[in-house]
Parts: C-alpha cells; sequence; structure tokens
C-alpha cells in the first residue's frame, strides 16, 4: 500500500512497489482530465488509504501522456504524502474490461514524505505493463496482479527523522519468457544498496557495528527458468553480494513443478499448510550453496577469540577439536572426515566454503521431509552431500 510502515528501512521499497497494486476507492477524488488513459491511472492510484489530491498540467500528443506535479495524501494520516513531478504514459489503452495496457511507465522523482521517515526515487521505467481495472481491484478478484516486461528504479533513498539511513543505486528486474499468463524465466538485480549501519537499531546491526562495520553495501541478483514441459526449475545463480564481508550464492534445480501445481501454490498463498503439501510433490536434482570470504569470517574469529581471552589459532583449535564429537551424530565417518577438513581449512585460511547436494536421482521433497523427522542422519546420504574448502 502508499503509506506501508512496517518499518523505516522498508518503507521506502513498498511504497515504490505499491504503485503497481493499489486498491481502488469507489469515488473519485480528482477532477477527471478529460484523457482516457490518464483517467486510467489516476484512479488506480486514488486508494482506499491514498487520493490523488491534486495534479498539475496534463499533456497528450503522439501516444504520449504525461502529468505533472501529482499529489498523493492519506486519509488515515495527515503527516504522510507522496509527490511525483513527472509521470509518463507511453501509448496507453484503456481495455473493455477496464485494464489498462501500456507500452512504457516512467516516474520521475517520487517522495514520500512524513514525519517519521520518507523516500525519494530518481525515475522508475516499466515496460510492457497491464494494470488491472479499478473495479476488479475492488471486488478483490484474483489473478488481475500487474504484468510486466521489464522493471527499473534509479537512485532510492530511504531516511528516518535523523536522516538517511539507507540508499540503493539501481533495482532491475524482467520478465524474460512467457507461458500464456505464467513467467517462464527472468532475472533481478539489486545494485548499490548501501546501509548506514550506525542509524539501524535492529540487534543484527549493532553486531555488524561491533564487528567494525559502519556502512554495508550489498548487492543482490538472481535468474530463473521453468520448463512447464519438462516440469523443472532451474535457478542457476542467486547471489548476495556484501562488500568487504563475504558473498553467499545458490544454485538449484527442481522437477516436479507442472502448471497445475504453480497454480495452484498461487491459489494457496494464504493456506501454508496447502502450499506445503503441495511442496512434497516436488523433487531434488541438485543444490549448491556456495561462501566466498571477503573479510567477514576473520572479524568473527577475532571477536569471538577475544571474548573467550585466547588468541585466534588458539580458538580455531578448540572449534575444530569438538567437530568429531558434534558429527558423530550423522553415523557417516567419510563425510565427517570430508566436513572436518574442509571447515579446518576454511577457519585457518578463510576462502570459501562449498556444499553441494547430487543425488544420483531426482530425490522428492516428500521423501526429504519424512527423513528428516524420522531419520534426520540419513539426510547427507539420500542427498549425495559433499563439502569442499577454499576451491
Amino acid at each position: 500500500m502508499f503509506f506501508s510502515r512496517n518499518s523505516r528501512t522498508c518503507l521506502g521499497l513498498s511504497t515504490a512497489a505499491s504503485l503497481l497494486v493499489l486498491q481502488a476507492s469507489p469515488a473519485l477524488a480528482f477532477d477527471p482530465t478529460g484523457d482516457p488513459v490518464a483517467d486510467a491511472f489516476l484512479t488506480l492510484l486514488d486508494s482506499e488509504e491514498g487520493t490523488v489530491e491534486s495534479y498539475g498540467t496534463v499533456d497528450s500528443s503522439g501516444g504520449i501522456v504525461s502529468i505533472n506535479d501529482i499529489v498523493i495524501t492519506n486519509d488515515d494520516a495527515d503527516d504522510a504524502k507522496v509527490t511525483i513531478s513527472t509521470t509518463v504514459l507511453t501509448d496507453g489503452v484503456v481495455e473493455e474490461n477496464g485494464r489498462l495496457k501500456l507500452a512504457s511507465l516512467k516516474l520521475e522523482n517520487l517522495a514520500l514524505a512524513a514525519d517519521d521517515g520518507g523516500m525519494t526515487l530518481q525515475t522508475m521505467k516499466v515496460t510492457d505493463l497491464l494494470l488491472p481495472a479499478a473495479a476488479e481491484l475492488k471486488d478483490d478478484a484474483a489473478s488481475v496482479g500487474p504484468g510486466y516486461k521489464s522493471l527499473e528504479i534509479m537512485n532510492v533513498a530511504i531516511s528516518d527523522e535523523e536522516g538517511q539511513v539507507a540508499e540503493i543505486e539501481k533495482i532491475q528486474s524482467a520478465i524474460d519468457g512467457m507461458d500464456g499468463d505464467l513467467p517462464t524465466s527472468g532475472h533481478f538485480s539489486i545494485s548499490g544498496a548501501k546501509v548506514n549501519v550506525k542509524e539501524i537499531e535492529a540487534e543484527e546491526a549493532k553486531t555488524l557495528s561491533a564487528l567494525g562495520y559502519e556502512t554495508l553495501t550489498v548487492n543482490v541478483s538472481g535468474s530463473g527458468k521453468w520448463d512447464p514441459e519438462a516440469a523443472t526449475l532451474m535457478v542457476p545463480d542467486l547471489k548476495i553480494d556484501g562488500t568487504d564481508v563475504a558473498a553467499l550464492s545458490l544454485s538449484l534445480s527442481l522437477g516436479g513443478i507442472t502448471r497445475d501445481v504453480v497454480n495452484q501454490l498461487d491459489a494457496s498463498q494464504d493456506n501454508p499448510e496447502e502450499a506445503l503439501a503441495l511442496l512434497q510433490g516436488m523433487t531434488v536434482s541438485n543444490i549448491k550453496i556456495r561462501l566466498d570470504d571477503a573479510s567477514l569470517t576473520g572479524r568473527v574469529l577475532d571477536q569471538e577469540a577475544k571474548n573467550a581471552g585466547v588468541d585466534v589459532p588458539q580458538y580455531i583449535a578448540g572449534l575444530t577439536g569438538s567437530l568429531p564429537l558434534m558429527l558423530g551424530m550423522l553415523q557417516n565417518k567419510e563425510l565427517e572426515t570430508k566436513v572436518t577438513e574442509a571447515i579446518t581449512q576454511y577457519l585457518n585460511e578463510p576462502g570459501s566454503l562449498e556444499i553441494t547436494a547430487t543425488p544420483g536421482a531426482p530425490v522428492p521433497m516428500a521423501q526429504i521431509m519424512g527423513t528428516a523427522m524420522i531419520a534426520p542422519q540419513m539426510i547427507p546420504q539420500i542427498l549425495s552431500l559433499g563439502i569442499t574448502a577454499n576451491e
């Protein structure tokens, strides 16, 4: 929603994303512009929490509609206001069912202001956008969410009462393939997400500060491809990379993901038990998790050794010496040796640590869940787990 305030650091991003999922109010607060495309868009912005208080000039020429100085207020929070200096709607068509189809939507200089913080973004551009009709949103109809080809948001700044606490250089997302109404492939990235650690009150931030981090810069990227005919999902690389911290990456391949399963999962978003039952029909073909250190491990070891009153080599020796006892529950001497050797090598010379699951045949999720409850020590065997360090 436009005025969601679940946390100060999430305030801006949730607001920007909400531009595409607003609920329509039964009566319009703004005077119609006379342009059907502009009026359809403003109607969507005129939500139950938000009201289009005013707008400036509206120009239409050659399939391009420009709206200047949109102001949106909140009936339940007098201190909250959203302004958009320029909105450009390209090749817009209001379909017979009331949905708004746009070749592109561009917002410039969007700002949310409130007493406890705010958010600004320089530009947001969405291509091949299909927005639901106001009536569909009012009726809370399913499967009428916004669809798009690509999304790009530039230069986001998030602040609290004391000033700016976070910024993001760029957010990108694209849908690269479709099967009817279902996306089959896509990719996304978040670049230059920088957080002022000292300005965040969460316990995690205090831990980072104790490790010597004043700011935290993170880049996130990922892609995925779903083949509905083969019922497989491949995620080649989902990566979270913290500058001077560490990079964590994940790749996996799953099976049993049919069109019917995807549709049922979408319909069961509010029913966790039903979603869990659907997941049990999936299979795991392979998984790889990799950690590449960039100073985090050394900082943690230094701090923990200091707290224990010993030097780092002595602290590492104590950790690695206890591994055989801890890993004995696996009842797998070969894996126990591999894990002990890999972790010992990594702690003494932090580089990379990689865990793989490469079963000879896809393993049903139901089998994994059942084994985890009845005989968890068998999980490494059925998934053929492996671990390596600094490779």
